[in-house]
Order: C-alpha cells, then sequence, then structure tokens
C-alpha cells in the first residue's frame, strides 16, 4: 500500500487529498466503489499534472474515454477552482 503523503509533494498531496474527498463524495451519490470513479494511483498522476483540460486528463494512465466523458468535467473544475485559489 503506498502512502501518497510520503510519495507527493506537500502541494501534490493537499491536491490528492482533495480530489479523493471529491471522488469519495461522488462515489457515495453513484452509490459505487470510490475505486470505480479514480484509483488512488490515478488521483495522485492527476494531482502531480495537473491536467486542465478533458485531452491532459485522457493521457493519464488508466483513464479512458469512459472516464473523461462520465466524470472529466467535474475533476477539471475543481482542478480549476483549486488552481485559481492557488495563485
Amino acid at each position: 500500500m503506498v502512502d501518497y503523503k510520503e510519495v507527493l509533494s506537500t502541494e501534490d498531496f493537499v491536491t490528492f487529498a482533495r480530489l479523493r474527498e471529491f471522488r469519495k463524495e461522488l462515489a457515495k451519490t453513484e452509490q459505487v466503489p470510490a475505486y470505480a470513479i479514480f484509483t488512488n494511483e490515478q488521483l495522485a498522476d492527476i494531482a502531480m499534472a495537473l491536467p486542465l483540460s478533458a485531452h491532459a486528463l485522457s493521457k493519464i494512465k488508466g483513464v479512458g474515454e469512459n472516464r473523461v466523458e462520465k466524470y472529466g468535467t467535474q475533476f477539471l473544475t475543481l482542478l480549476k477552482d483549486y488552481s485559481q485559489f492557488a495563485e
């Protein structure tokens, strides 16, 4: 099991934690396991890459067209809002 607090930079871990919390709420709403939305590894990769487009999100390993279509807009909006807040 990976301890993402040790592997990610402090800034990336904060982003990862926000993404993970959002994923948890979304999974609860959709009544699916959290990993069915994105795995922790994918969230860590997203936190490090900070994709701001569907195309960039699709470049994350394991994030296919279906996930981008279903969840991309919500996660990209969260990342954009967070990046504006962090500036």
